[in-house]
């Protein structure tokens, strides 16, 4: 299949290079769509000239898509898939063609790697944080172990943020919406202070909201999906001569509430026992396959705090260019506790845990108020990375980069999780006249406590050689030393560490067609580092590799009011490294091995297109067909491993993913530029959970498919005395869509949840700028 996926992406190309020949025109064409510069490959360069599968958004297409964070990196590219777990507002799943990892505990390395102004974020739990300023956003697709290093074997996601403005700017940002939502952002923008090279930029968020779904027990301020957030950016460049500085700091303080959990279904038996509670004098249990409204919670404050450091310095020595880039990050998390049963005031008979080991004494605690399953959480993490860059060129025909980098990261978790485990009782247990039970409740508790230790060692170059005026070759080699070290002390008391090494590659052939059209071919490999799982029992994983083979086209048309990019690509998957989800007596675990081999092959195109100076139009489409080759998973009643490779779903990432948008610039009035705008997104179904092995209610708590359409009328360029003001009116999910965001399965104890998407939201937004 691959074979025909290919040649049908050079018959495009033969049918429409004479096409081509004719469109080549001026990049400064007023009419046309206009050019985009990306940092891709670690050098500015137009996006259209880079021989990768990148996308890339600039100012105005993030504030009209209102993305302030990685949660929101959903429909900006083809293939990419993105969601929040429960349990937290900030730990996010980026899935890129396929490939990313659920797992929010701080062992666990994401395989999406996700960079700001640089400086990747070493974990994805604590990563969907507020970023301000930003100027443009890159996702590149497929994998990028050359450049970019370990764990970016499904892509990399860098966000980078806007610099220090020449002159004085001063701006001040209002919005207001449902649910008492409303933001205030103030910005200031120094200008070249005095002529001496030295400028800078300040701004301040702030920005809040009620829930979205009530919780009974709660005020609207603290019903699930409420948040408060401050945030603080900073940021100076200094020029002079040969040198060039920039540096940043980030400040966020986010205190939220998590998405509200709900039943979606629970086994026969547990729900004879819970219906039980109101004659007892408790709650009547609740589940629903359907997003519900209004639900009985018991959950608290979740507080995380960010903070980072980025210093760029460059040094222009003649024809070559040296670049340092350093960070240092700090993120802290408290959760004061979570709701996973999505009922609170439940009561039902309980036993002591006696009753579960020899001589298994059967003590009753008598009825009491039970929590299926809660939990609380303090987690930390730090880090600090240096990259060395050496730009340079040899005469016209050769460029290159050659890079160190050196990574270092403490991580820490403090997690407590409580659950009921229900068992079948061997005689009837009458209660009252009324009520007679079959069963009865063990109260359970179990904690994670853990530090973790990285370090990440790497050396890299990459070339480009001009074979001719139109075909070049690009060629990288990095080589990478991971340590891993884990200090447990619950549930597991001991001292794990392990190294890895690995080389990594990239090759690809880029031939420029035309002025407005380039083809290229790619292979790349990249790996995902071993280490260890704080919640499984085993010893540790090795890593996981990936290769693959990629073709693309980027291409301009009739006068560059037409802009199409297609890509096919081909990628093996081996050692992957594979999740089971139990949850039974020893609480709810992830227990991690490398179990999987895989292959994907897939199609993407994106286009866009101005038919009319007055009327943008875009879109892209992703495809992904993936197979496991081997699934090799512990049969939790057998105790046996069995392949499931061909009833194993890949989670989270979409098999097909489209987006569309139309902009449309109606009019110049007396008072300002009226325009409008509309996205879609599509993404197919999706799982939470890889197999019914262990987790038998995975197909029933999957996502099915689901569009969201969200729109803007804006009215810009509205003078005020000398000032700028703009205005604009905005909805998101505007059909209200329901459709599920996560799911757990706690089937080895009776029940399966779900949390939900935001419902419709709508607002005003205003913008004064000086």
């Amino acid at each position: 299949m691959r074979y025909h996926l290919l040649g049908g992406v050079a018959l495009i190309f033969s049918a429409q290079s004479a096409l081509a020949q004719d469109a080549a025109t001026d990049t400064g064409n007023q009419g046309g769509l206009a050019d985009i510069v990306v940092t891709a490959q670690k050098r500015a360069e137009n996006l259209q000239s880079t021989p990768i599968a990148v996308t890339a958004l600039n100012e105005e297409m993030i504030r009209s898509k209102g993305i302030s964070s990685a949660a929101d990196l959903t429909a900006v590219a083809p293939s990419v898939s993105v969601t929040t777990s429960p349990a937290s507002s900030t730990n996010m799943q980026l899935f890129i063609r396929g490939i990313g990892d659920i797992d929010p505990v701080l062992t666990s390395d994401s395989p999406v790697g996700l960079y700001v102004d640089g400086i990747i974020l070493g974990r994805a739990a604590g990563s969907a944080f507020d970023i301000l300023d930003l100027e443009r956003i890159e996702v590149l697709r497929g994998p990028q172990g050359t450049l970019y290093g370990r764990n970016t074997i499904g892509g990399a996601v860098n966000l980078i943020t806007a610099k220090p403005a020449d002159d004085f700017h001063a701006s001040v940002d209002g919005s207001a919406g449902n649910y008492g939502y409303y933001s205030l952002k103030t910005s200031l923008d120094t200008g070249n202070i005095a002529d001496s090279g030295l400028k800078a930029r300040f701004t301040y968020l702030h920005k809040q909201r009620n829930g979205y779904v009530d919780d009974v027990n709660a005020p609207d301020t603290r019903d699930p999906g409420a948040y408060v957030l401050d945030a603080f950016r900073g940021a100076v460049s200094f020029k002079t001569g040969a040198l060039k500085l920039d540096y940043g700091f980030d400040f966020s303080k986010r205190e939220s509430y998590a998405p509200a959990f709900q039943l979606t279904v629970v086994r026969p038996d547990v729900l004879d026992y819970l219906q039980a509670s109101p004659a007892l004098g408790g709650s009547a249990p609740v589940y629903s396959a359907n997003r519900l409204d209004s639900i009985a919670l018991n959950q608290g404050k979740m507080t995380d705090r960010v903070i980072g450091h980025t210093l760029t310095a460059e040094l222009d020595l003649g024809g070559v260019t040296l670049r340092s880039l350093t960070g240092l990050r700090r993120w802290t998390n408290r959760n004061t506790g979570d709701d996973l049963d999505g009922n609170s005031g439940l009561v039902g008979f309980t036993v002591s845990p006696a009753v579960l080991a020899p001589p298994y004494t059967f003590n009753p605690l008598g009825v009491t108020p039970i929590d299926l399953f809660s939990t609380t959480n303090r987690r930390r993490q730090n880090q600090f990375s240096e990259e060395i860059n050496i730009l340079g060129n040899v005469g016209d025909r050769f460029e290159y980069v050659v890079g160190g980098y050196y990574f270092r990261e403490h991580s820490r978790e403090y997690n407590e999780q409580n659950f009921l485990l229900i068992l079948p009782s061997p005689a009837p247990i009458p209660l009252t006249p009324q009520v007679t039970l079959n069963s009865f409740g063990v109260p359970l508790s179990t904690l994670l406590d853990y530090d973790h230790y990285n370090k990440s060692l790497a050396g890299f170059v990459q070339g480009t050689y001009k074979l001719t005026d139109t075909l070049s070759a690009t060629g990288g080699i990095r080589y990478t030393h991971d340590d891993k070290h884990l200090v447990q002390r619950s549930p597991f008391v001991r001292d794990l560490s392990a190294s890895f090494q690995r080389v990594n590659y990239a090759f690809s052939l880029n031939w420029q067609a035309t002025p407005s059209m380039l083809v290229y071919a790619r292979t790349a490999s990249g790996y995902k580092a071993g280490g260890f799982n704080a919640r499984s029992s085993n010893s540790g994983f090795n890593p996981e590799s990936l290769t693959s083979y990629e073709a693309g086209i980027k291409s301009d048309w009739l006068d560059r009011r037409l802009r199409v990019n297609l890509t096919g690509f081909y990628a093996s998957h081996s050692d992957v490294q594979l999740q089971q989800f139990q949850a039974g007596t020893a609480g709810a675990s992830s227990i991690t091995v490398n179990a999987g081999k895989a292959r994907y092959w897939g199609v993407e195109a994106e286009v866009t297109a101005k038919p009319v100076d007055a009327i943008t139009l875009g879109g892209n489409v992703g495809y992904t067909n993936r197979k496991y080759k081997q699934f090799l998973i512990l049969d939790p009643v057998t105790e046996q491993y069995v392949d499931v490779k061909d009833s194993a779903r890949f989670m989270i990432g979409a098999t097909t993913t489209i987006s569309a948008y139309a902009q449309w610039d109606i009019a110049d009035l007396s008072i300002g530029h009226l325009s409008a705008r509309a996205d879609y997104d599509y993404r197919g179904k999706i799982y939470f959970h890889p197999t019914t092995v262990g987790t038998p209610y995975n197909d029933e708590i999957a996502s099915g498919p689901r569009s969201l359409v969200n729109g803007r009328i804006s009215l810009t360029n509205i003078d005020l005395n000398g000032a700028k003001a703009e205005l604009a009116l905005w909805g998101k999910n505007i059909f209200d869509k329901k459709y599920r965001l996560y799911g757990i399965d706690f089937g080895a104890i009776g029940y399966a949840g779900n949390t939900y998407g935001e419902p419709a939201t709508y607002g005003v937004d205003f913008r004064l700028k000086l």
